[in-house]
């Protein structure tokens, strides 16, 4: 009679990136005193697979003292960032039903370069052959 085993694939991820929160504050008291870097929002991040705003709450929960100027800093650029994709996800939507949309700089934006510049037509030029069409009428 055969017996099969039960082969189970091993995760590639570090085991300190899975760790719950209670886990992370117990390794986390060890990690602070052996960290040496700049960012120590950063680096706790990076070293727990956590997003930066669960990093500095969970250093405040460790008695790190984290400055409020770093605190708003960090959240801005995530607001940012949020907006930011949100924004360009709604422009590849647009872009697929085949609206190009415009901006304060163009009145109709025709591309991007791949540097993520416009281009297009501008305002003031569309106003000239608006002008155009309204006396060759």
């Amino acid at each position: 009679m055969k017996t099969y085993l039960k082969m189970t694939k091993k995760s590639s991820t570090p085991k300190r990136k899975r760790l719950n929160e209670q886990a992370r504050l117990q390794c986390g008291r060890d990690w602070i005193n052996s960290f040496r870097g700049k960012s120590i929002v950063l680096g706790y991040a990076r070293w727990f697979g956590v997003d930066k705003i669960c990093a500095i709450n969970e250093l405040k929960k460790l008695n790190v003292i984290i400055p409020e100027d770093i605190e708003t800093q960090i959240r801005k650029s995530i607001i940012i960032q949020i907006e930011f994709k949100a924004n360009r996800k709604k422009q590849i939507e647009l872009k697929s039903i085949g609206y190009n949309d415009s901006d304060e700089n163009f009145a109709f934006i025709a591309g991007y370069t791949s540097g993520g510049l416009a281009y297009g037509l501008k305002h003031s030029e569309s106003e000239v052959i608006r002008n155009e069409n309204m006396h060759n009428t």
